[in-house]
């Protein structure tokens, strides 16, 4: 068996009659009857696919790999690819791979019970607010609970929204699908940017950056989704972001518990 790593946690691997190569949740089984060459080169080993004659080329590109084990990979794929019979013109070995799902949770945010944990102390303080005025026959004190509740639920949206984030953040660009995007206009302060994703679909993305080329990360089963890749502090800042944001929903929502027990008090 020879295994491939390539960056976002890609794992290319030969063993028997196929190669396997494992993205994110998605596997691959490609049998090496199907495979045309595999091709070493710029950080990147591409493993082409047998198409019938005339046909638009089918690739799949391991990327971020080390140039040395590239090379080692592809050469000891030659050598056993150059045993195999060579097939027809009309041969398609493209029919002959299989995808399979290894399960993982789609998106690798905030799973859903997550979602419920964040949004929990502003519902709560809401249900809390309302149940105390009402008992301490303070009906009328209902609008400011509804108010504060407003308030309260929008700020926790926008907590559960930032810290599900700053998950994708983190976690994308070490276990998803990492490319480039290409600016496509307008140039400014915030550009439009197009990429692609393993299946040929071109996706938009926007981003407030002046550069021509920007790196993205998606998760396979969510291509239409992606993160722009940040340095380390930027990616801090942005937890850091979302935790205020959730410490300050708490803190609101506790304000309301004790509005809510002093009312009629």
């Amino acid at each position: 068996m020879t295994v491939l790593r390539g960056g976002g946690g890609a794992v290319l691997r030969h063993e028997g009659d196929a190669l396997t190569l494992r993205r994110g949740d998605e596997e691959l089984r490609i049998p090496l009857r199907a495979v045309q060459r595999v091709s070493p080169g710029g950080e990147a080993v591409v493993v082409a696919l047998r198409v019938p004659e005339g046909a638009e080329p089918v690739v799949h590109v391991v990327r971020g790999v080390n140039d040395m084990h590239g090379y080692a990979f592809a050469s000891a794929m030659g050598a056993v690819l150059g045993r195999l019979p060579e097939p027809g013109p009309s041969f398609d070995g493209t029919a002959l791979v299989t995808t399979r799902s290894l399960g993982t949770r789609g998106g690798w945010g905030l799973p859903p019970a997550g979602v419920l944990a964040v949004l929990a102390p502003g519902v709560g303080a809401f249900l809390a607010m309302s149940v105390l005025v009402v008992l301490r026959g303070e009906p009328a004190a209902l609008v400011l609970a509804f108010l504060l509740g407003i308030a309260v639920v929008v700020l926790n949206l926008s907590s559960v929204a930032a810290v599900d984030r700053a998950i994708q953040m983190w976690r994308l660009p070490r276990r998803g699908v990492t490319v480039t995007a290409v600016r496509t206009g307008p140039y400014g302060r915030s550009g439009t940017y197009a990429y692609t994703d393993g299946c040929g679909t071109v996706h938009g993305y926007r981003r407030n950056s002046y550069a021509d080329e920007v790196r993205i990360s998606f998760h396979p089963k969510a291509p239409g989704r992606a993160v722009g890749v940040y340095p380390g502090p930027v990616r801090v800042l942005v937890a850091l972001g979302a935790l205020v944001l959730w410490a300050a929903t708490g803190g609101l929502g506790c304000a309301m518990v004790f509005l809510g027990l002093s009312v009629g008090a």
